[in-house]
């Protein structure tokens, strides 16, 4: 089974990575038109509820995939470039766009929405240079402690990261890593060269993703349990203004990204090892379903939850989450595992994708407001302006910037 392209990357993680891209687009373009993403800057009067049952699913498993990627392709990078030229790259092709995105995009489009709600209510917006003042002065702030994320607020009120939350958060992971996998290496007297990886026996992967996911599930629970405000909050924390994430998810997000940089160092995809089969882990993925909608259920009634159900939902949601990993794993693996050229390019774009689109669903869903259309059929032109206004501007920043 081939499994690498011409670049010598795994094909089908980079595949599913590109579905990934797709997905989290899709997910913006239906903030608007759903209620679950409260603190999104304009919603529809007449919501629809597949859209939010999409975006709850999605929600899931998307970002925490994204993680496994990455902590998969961080091992070789590191190993390539030596720390320093690992970290040098990292803040390169990671830290300047979230500087320039969260000091420029960001409070434009936050402008956008706050020059628009003014001129609605007859009141006379700041200029744009006030307010951006305002936001890098609330940037500056450098603000640890809880987020308020029950409803949008303007920057110059509650600086949230947005979007590129993943970006700095995964520069948080690479610094962490880069530093204590090298020290680790000088302690066990490896300072000579990395050794050859061992594959991993598939006794050892099932040893490891059993005792992962054991660990996951007690930190999960303990996030929710002890460190949450309320139990089923959104629980946004700001580490000062530098990186912001949701505590009980970084649980999850941490352990894939470990899971990943384990999957590299065990060569788990170098061969079949009966690990990776579609239909288990469709059936598995498929009772975590019902069990967490159940737990789920009981949380979210009227009056006191019991404890048993939030119990449950601290197991059985981590436990979703890597049935997810496994799911999308075993099918890219066995069924998307060819290279072409066209997943070529749309992976080759993926990123940039990701760093331009938030400029459609975050704007043109005002345009449309005014406009007498269907709510699904406004969710499907803002999608499809999404996924092609970012996939011709990843194309052009990659060809002006990269043709070297």
């Amino acid at each position: 089974m081939k499994t690498t392209g011409h670049s010598g990357r795994i094909v089908f993680l980079d595949n599913i990575r590109s579905l990934i891209i797709i997905l989290v687009l899709i997910f913006h373009s239906g903030a608007s038109y759903g209620t679950g993403v409260a603190f999104w800057p304009f919603h529809e009067e007449h919501p629809i509820g597949v859209i939010d049952f999409f975006m709850f699913i999605c929600d899931v498993f998307f970002m925490a995939l994204m993680f496994f990627i990455a902590g998969y392709f961080v091992l070789p990078d590191l190993l390539k470039k030596g720390l320093w030229g690992f970290i040098k790259g990292k803040l390169k092709r990671l830290g300047l766009p979230w500087l320039v995105i969260t000091v420029t995009v960001l409070p434009l489009l936050d402008y956008v929405h706050y020059a628009y709600n003014h001129i609605k209510q007859a009141l006379p917006p700041a200029g744009f240079m006030e307010y951006w003042l305002l936001c890098m002065k609330k940037i500056g702030g450098f603000y640890t402690g809880w987020l308020d994320m029950s409803a949008y607020y303007y920057m110059t009120d509650n600086f949230y990261q947005r979007y590129m939350w993943f970006i700095s958060l995964l520069l948080f992971f690479c610094i962490i890593f880069g530093p204590l996998h090298t020290l680790n290496g000088f302690i066990r007297g490896q300072n000579t060269g990395p050794e050859e990886p061992k594959m991993d026996s598939r006794r050892t992967i099932v040893k490891i993703l059993s005792i992962g996911s054991l660990v996951m599930i007690v930190l999960f629970g303990i996030m929710r349990f002890m460190v949450y405000p309320e139990f089923m909050d959104n629980g946004w924390f700001s580490l000062g203004n530098i990186i912001q994430f949701q505590c009980g998810k970084i649980v999850l997000y941490g352990g894939l990204f470990w899971l990943g940089i384990r999957a590299y160092s065990g060569k788990w995809f170098a061969e079949n090892n009966g690990l990776w089969k579609t239909r288990v882990w469709a059936i598995i993925c498929f009772c975590l379903f019902g069990l967490n909608m159940l737990a789920l259920k009981n949380i979210s009634s009227p009056g006191a939850p019991l404890l048993i159900a939030k119990i449950a939902f601290c197991a059985f949601y981590p436990l979703w989450t890597l049935s997810f990993w496994g799911l999308f794993v075993s099918f890219g693996y066995r069924h998307w595992n060819r290279p072409s050229g066209y997943t070529a390019r749309l992976a080759a774009n993926s990123y940039n994708m990701y760093l331009v689109h938030y400029i459609i669903p975050f704007t043109l869903p005002l345009l449309l407001s005014a406009i007498p259309l269907p709510v699904f059929v406004k969710f499907i032109i803002v999608s499809a302006v999404t996924l092609i206004f970012s996939y011709a501007l990843g194309v052009f920043i990659r060809r002006k910037l990269f043709r070297n």
